[in-house]
């Protein structure tokens, strides 16, 4: 019998106008009600899932969520952290030095929401797209060396960022874990920060072992969580290195694979 349920949001939960389905939201109901421990494991912080997790019923007692690439799990009772595998002020400081050489777009986030040093389209797109607001703040002067950034993200277009990768220090690679989750973003977290990491803490938090887990998700950045869980699931619209180390490809975020899954593996 499956215990955890672990879900991805964009291009998983959320369908292609980036809401939940009624299909879906009914589905997570009844795996909630059978006692299976469904959360959502997102690359998003904590402010850009907030609300969605209202929406399905997973904020209270008992209730987790996985956020930032599994770099910070909340408690959803009270949103306190309960786990955390960030980076640091000092970390920050040098991804923006980087990003300055390359002319890439940055922004960062923390517990609290977004920041960034400049208005940009990525500031544009973290509002617009993902619902977070942006605070445009002076790194030098308001980040400390120890203060907690969860994660950084560079961005540009997808041809400028594959050719500026290449030109990255080796340095800079060996530190950190660097993820494209989309053509346009690479996101930056800590060395050994990534979902499977964070679902396996939670499982071992829960007592649950990890042939009780299933696993949702559709880009590069679900990679180690599919690998990890007992049964390890892709989106209809993964991407095909996904599909290829997948157990099972269910239907598309448009045609409500989560709620497939659910049916098919715990109703």
């Amino acid at each position: 019998m499956y215990k955890l349920l672990a879900v991805d949001m964009d291009g998983t939960l959320l369908n292609s106008n980036r809401v939940i389905s009624e299909v879906n939201k009914e589905a997570i109901k009844r795996a909630i009600e059978k006692g299976v421990n469904v959360v959502i494991t997102s690359g998003r912080a904590l402010k850009g899932v907030d609300a969605f997790l209202k929406e399905v019923n997973l904020v209270g007692k008992n209730q987790y969520l996985i956020a930032n690439n599994g770099g910070t799990i909340y408690r959803t009772s009270d949103f306190k952290c309960i786990f955390y595998k960030g980076l640091s002020g000092k970390d920050l400081i040098k991804a923006r030095d980087l990003s300055r050489k390359l002319g890439l777009n940055m922004i960062a986030y923390t517990h609290e929401g977004t920041i960034a040093e400049e208005e940009n389209e990525f500031t544009i797109f973290e509002r617009e797209y993902v619902g977070n607001p942006v605070e445009i703040i002076d790194f030098d002067s308001d980040i400390q060396a120890g203060d907690e950034i969860t994660k950084i993200l560079f961005s540009q277009t997808e041809e400028i960022l594959s050719k500026k990768m290449s030109e990255f220090p080796k340095e800079f690679c060996g530190e950190y874990n660097l993820v494209k989750t989309m053509p346009t973003v690479l996101e930056v977290m800590d060395k050994d920060c990534n979902k499977g990491y964070g679902v396996k803490i939670l499982a071992d938090k829960l007592g649950i072992k990890k042939e009780e887990i299933i696993c949702i998700g559709d880009q590069a950045n679900d990679v180690e969580m599919i690998t990890y869980a007992g049964l390890g699931v892709a989106m209809g619209n993964a991407i095909q290195e996904l599909k290829d180390i997948a157990q099972y490809v269910t239907s598309d975020n448009d045609n409500d694979g989560v709620a497939e899954v659910i049916e098919k593996f715990i109703l």
